[in-house]
């Protein structure tokens, strides 16, 4: 009898439809993701935030914790190592990103936010990467 309830209850767990992770939380199912040879060309907005080219269509703003960028151009190097055996950029901690030169600095990326076409398409002239 207590075999036959067993077997109940697993069949009825299989029927139930699962849900992966992506589709319980839409934080993650709206997660940017990209490789770090999809970045393109970059601008600085702001002492703590520049917009990157991603797949030639794209834009994601970096945002940074502090002044990371003060006094740096458009034409200083940037220099991108992501963190971890993939070169799949999701989140901040993915990547480490600092400023080349002789003032050289790592900046700690606190958001990486992907821009809808709108966004994108509304930004000064200046600011498109």
């Amino acid at each position: 009898m207590m075999f036959r309830a067993a077997v109940l209850a697993l069949a009825t767990l299989a029927a139930v439809p699962t849900v992966s992770a992506a589709q319980t939380d839409p934080a993650r199912a709206s997660t940017p993701c990209f490789r770090l040879s999809d970045l393109g060309g970059h601008k600085i907005a702001s002492s703590d935030s520049l917009y990157y080219s991603v797949r030639r269509k794209e834009v994601y703003k970096f945002t940074f914790s502090g002044s990371c960028l003060a006094g740096v151009t458009n034409s200083d190097p940037l220099v991108l190592e992501p963190l971890g055996a993939s070169s799949q950029i999701c989140k901040p901690m993915d990547l480490n990103l600092g400023v080349g030169g002789p003032m050289s600095r790592r900046c700690i990326i606190k958001s990486i936010e992907r821009l809808t076409p709108e966004q994108a398409e509304a930004l000064p002239k200046k600011l498109k990467p």
